[in-house]
């Protein structure tokens, strides 16, 4: 029996048997049957569910092949969310606020400020917010997730004095006289996490199902979660018992954790809805935050960034968990970054799966070439053009900037490509704002950074489908709308392959399919 037939669209399908298509028809939650409306458009019976969409633009479910599930939904619930603070005055102001409503010496969290949006021109310290918030231990992860800032009460908590060591691959920040201000960047943010109460399996039960319903009205069906800790992973394997996850998480396991060190590979496992056969390392730090490792130092500075792992100790996890057959996913934006994971991805060599390299921000002509014939792909971030290129201009070199995220160069190269919005890192995580910065390669005012890169917005939107299927071992059974796939889809408010750039980003979705079963309507 025929369960669903959508007919009268226009339908993009990622397919190159068939790019274009007029109906689909859907059996038990897959595509049965793809082609001409009056060929697709007659099958079923009087108990098929039929759906007309007046010519409305048809598309694959899209796929963030890297994102930050979790935190996405902390934010949603109960993190406070400072991504559109502009003053450290109004950051104050919601510390504030959010503190108010906190039980008395409760610690108070929150995320996403950035330095570059400040008036200020930088980011808190401890003194700010202790100014604000004297009361209670207060930490703030950047925009990056890459750095923190505490206050006083917050160091005392965790016993972080000028005498303290900063550990490998981290840094303490000090005044000139030694003292702590309360920013710790990359590993020396474990000095800080053990001491912060973690969620409950109940609340990241909430969070997760937040953000998961937050995807999943940008069109989204199926997403990475892109470094996942050992009790997390429990919380996952509890909803995907109880049929619990609305759509198709890809979850990357972490290797190694601040704050915990080296923690077990996880057992595999692949459903419909929930895949762990990835383990995610974190080579460097963040670019917009300045500790991504680079060859050179960074704009007015001398600082190269952060390198997280000595080589032998990335060599030695990574060749456990390649011959364990598991997929590795690394982190890695600078050049010297990159080069590191080249060296342990060659020593590693063919493998049961394609490895892949998160953000691959700086990656050089030469590096890319390495890559392709080793088969791995990456996952970049062109959405990070319009929400951090000030940060962007303002950290590197112009050599550097106009290396920045060369997507064209790693088309060309021959690389699978599978983009994705890093998010909560930016706050706007659509698709399709995505997709139009991966076409005019613009900041927020309108700047263009490295326009040479410019991929076309037909190449983008295979990178948001079937790129993220390839990315997490899925394309058999997502990407495209082909029989024999998932009938997940998304109709959209206009055609992103027809429209003007400037308006990519103003496309809305209008309804979100899983498994042929309505999951959202705008």
């Amino acid at each position: 029996m025929i369960d669903l037939v959508v007919r009268d669209a226009r339908v993009l399908t990622q397919s190159t048997a068939m790019p274009h298509a007029d109906a689909f028809a859907v059996r038990r939650g897959r595509i049965v049957a793809v082609g001409a409306d009056v060929d697709v458009g007659a099958l079923g019976d009087a108990r098929t569910t039929r759906v007309s969409l007046g010519g409305a633009t048809v598309v694959p479910g899209l796929i963030d092949a890297h994102s930050h599930i979790w935190k996405i939904g902390h934010l949603l619930t109960s993190m406070v969310d400072l991504r559109a603070v502009h003053s450290l005055a109004e950051l104050g102001a919601r510390l504030r606020t959010a503190a108010a409503h906190r039980p008395a010496g409760a610690w108070l969290l929150g995320r996403g400020y950035n330095e570059a949006a400040l008036v200020e021109g930088r980011g808190p310290t401890r003194h700010d917010l202790d100014a604000a918030v004297p009361d209670r231990p207060v930490m703030l992860t950047r925009t990056c997730g890459h750095i923190v800032a505490l206050n006083g009460p917050a160091l005392a908590r965790c016993g972080i004095t000028r005498d303290t060591p900063p550990p490998s691959g981290g840094e303490i920040e000090r005044t000139p006289d030694g003292e702590p201000t309360g920013v710790l960047r990359e590993t020396a943010m474990g000095l800080a996490l053990p001491h912060v109460p973690a969620p409950t399996a109940h609340d990241h039960r909430e969070m997760i199902g937040a953000a998961l319903r937050h995807q999943r009205a940008l069109g989204i069906t199926s997403t990475s979660d892109a470094g996942v800790a050992p009790a997390l992973l429990d919380v996952y394997r509890g909803l995907e018992a109880e049929r619990a996850l609305p759509i198709h998480v890809n979850v990357m396991a972490l290797r190694k954790v601040d704050g915990l060190g080296t923690v077990p590979l996880p057992a595999v496992s692949a459903s419909d809805r929930l895949r762990i056969d990835t383990v995610k390392f974190l080579a460097d730090g963040g670019l917009s935050g300045a500790t991504a490792a680079l060859s050179v130092p960074y704009r007015d500075s001398t600082s190269t960034g952060v390198l997280r792992f000595e080589d032998d100790e990335l060599l030695a996890l990574a060749r456990e968990a390649h011959e364990a057959g598991f997929r590795i996913a690394t982190h890695a934006i600078g050049d010297v970054a990159i080069e590191q994971v080249l060296r342990v991805y060659e020593a590693l060599g063919a493998g049961p799966k394609r490895h892949r390299v998160e953000h691959l921000g700086l990656p050089s002509p030469a590096q890319l070439r390495r890559l392709a014939p080793l088969g791995v792909m990456a996952a970049p971030q062109t959405v990070f053009l319009h929400a951090l290129g000030r940060n962007f201009r303002v950290a590197l070199p112009d050599a550097m900037l106009r290396r920045t995220y060369p997507v064209r160069e790693m088309i060309d190269a021959g690389l699978t490509v599978a983009l994705s919005s890093d998010a909560p890192v930016v706050e706007d995580d659509s698709v399709f704002r995505g997709i139009q910065s991966a076409v005019d390669r613009c900041d927020d005012a309108g700047d263009p950074i490295a326009p040479e890169q410019a991929i076309t917005a037909r190449e983008a939107l295979h990178a948001y489908t079937m790129g993220g299927a390839l990315a997490s071992g899925d394309d058999a059974d997502r990407g495209s709308i082909e029989a024999g796939k998932w009938a997940d889809f998304a109709v959209l408010s206009a055609d992103p392959l027809s429209c003007a750039t400037e308006a990519l980003s103003a496309i809305r979705v209008d309804q979100t399919w899983v498994a042929g079963q309505l999951a959202y309507e705008r």
